[in-house]
């Protein structure tokens, strides 16, 4: 008949907008990209046509609903569902409709249960089929139906020849949802090559997905690997740190330095515990001057929390580097804010090096004040060594035999005072020599 065969190609664009409330929720979802399935199985496939009468009333539905009259379109749809002679095609749109209402309702039980009605209906179009079940299954994935959700996406993949990679993103969601980690992989793996065998942009959230699965299943190498290839497309500062810390947790130091001195370049290192870290990576690489300059940069300008601990890692910087004069003041701020006397007797060592005794001598005798020292004999034979060079041999050899209590120093300390004594000995003489 002339007249319905002009409705159809109405009817295809007045439905249109059925389908389209769906669509855009799988795009919110993750999207469709699917095929319209089988080329054969839609030729064997024979839809009855949608009469005029039928078609008449879905189309002031249309209408109705376009005017955002809801009540009104279902008034239309409820004609529809009086008659009694409907057939399949024309029943699946009808339900396809209340679908559409029921969505833009937020009423997402009926929906599903309305495409549920669809899909029940025999000898439908294939193209209809497979988008109402993508749509259920995120419908089903929404209400966290998951077993529902992944069943019905596997309904879905067996009629979709072409399917794209969004659909296989989906189905490793539904897998993260069911803490099936490990089956998630594929999919997500699947998604990124088809992604990139049509040569589109690299989608970031999939790469993240794909990050936490090998995390869940402490597949390590693999959770590195997956960073290193996001912080090469997206340099973002999160991926460094969860890049960092995995190289810290899997002990590669080199990687970790590396990307840490990557970081200070791109400015990335804003926090304390950062600078530090990366100081503490290139002490241990034995570079204790860039260490140094890293730390002290920081306590200047605040980045660095000003507090013993990182004022004595610059002090063991200095020391390590071999620059005693720069190791002074930082030691001497360290040890001002340290209770026990151990830094007081590192400094009283710097002191000895640079040979300016009395300083020497005055942080000694601080550090042995204060206490709380492992080594108590190693800070007598430093006193001991400083005052030896400022003559004052009673008190050099009074701190010798205090060291030499501790069996440790015993031998070296009883050979400082030997030389103590010899030593006075001589300045005694000479003393004399020249009084005549």
């Amino acid at each position: 008949m002339r007249g319905t065969r002009a409705l159809l190609p109405l009817a295809a664009t007045a439905f249109a907008a059925v389908l389209a409330a769906p669509e855009a929720f799988s795009q919110g979802m993750g999207g469709m990209q699917g095929g319209e399935g089988s080329a054969a199985e839609a030729q064997t496939r024979r839809t009855p046509a949608m009469r005029e009468r039928v078609y008449t009333r879905l189309a002031e539905a249309q209408e109705c609903a376009e005017m955002d009259d809801l009540e009104c379109a279902q008034q239309r749809l409820a004609q529809v569902r009086e008659m009694d002679d409907l057939n399949s095609y024309e029943l699946a749109q009808m339900w396809n409709f209340y679908a559409f209402i029921y969505f833009g309702q937020d009423n997402y039980r009926e929906a599903i249960r309305a495409y549920e009605m669809v899909l029940q209906q025999p000898d439908l179009p294939l193209g209809m089929e497979t988008t109402t079940m993508y749509t259920l299954c995120q419908l089903y994935f929404q209400q966290e139906r998951y077993d529902d959700s992944l069943g019905m996406l596997d309904r879905w993949f067996a009629l979709s020849e072409d399917p794209g990679a969004e659909p296989y993103v989906l189905r490793a969601q539904i897998f993260y949802s069911l803490q099936r980690y490990r089956e998630g992989i594929e999919p997500v793996r699947t998604a990124i090559q088809i992604n990139q065998e049509l040569e589109r942009e690299p989608q970031e959230n999939w790469y993240r997905l794909l990050n936490v699965f090998y995390y869940e299943l402490e597949d390590y190498p693999n959770v590195i690997d997956v960073l290193r290839t996001m912080i090469e497309i997206w340099p973002k500062r999160e991926y460094f740190v969860q890049l960092s810390a995995m190289y810290g947790q899997e002990g590669y130091d080199e990687g970790q330095l590396g990307l840490y001195q990557v970081a200070h370049e791109a400015g990335w290192l804003t926090r304390s515990n950062e600078l530090v870290q990366m100081a503490q990576l290139l002490l241990q690489a034995d570079v204790p001057v860039q260490a140094a300059k890293i730390i002290e940069a920081g306590l200047e300008d605040g980045t660095i929390e000003s507090n013993e601990r990182n004022w004595r890692l610059l002090a063991q910087s200095w020391q390590l580097a071999q620059d005693d004069t720069e190791a002074v003041p930082a030691l001497t701020r360290a040890a001002g804010l340290a209770e026990d006397g151990t830094l007081d007797v590192s400094l009283a060592q710097s002191y000895q090096n640079l040979y300016e005794w009395d300083a020497c001598v005055d942080a000694a005798r601080e550090g042995i004040r204060k206490g709380d020292l492992r080594r108590e004999d190693q800070a007598y034979m430093i006193l001991g060594a400083c005052l030896f060079e400022l003559k004052e041999y009673t008190a050099a050899r009074n701190a010798f035999e205090e060291a030499a209590d501790d069996e440790r120093s015993r031998g070296n300390a009883r050979s400082w005072i030997q030389y103590v004594n010899s030593e006075e000995t001589r300045d005694q003489e000479l003393a004399a020599a020249l009084a005549r």
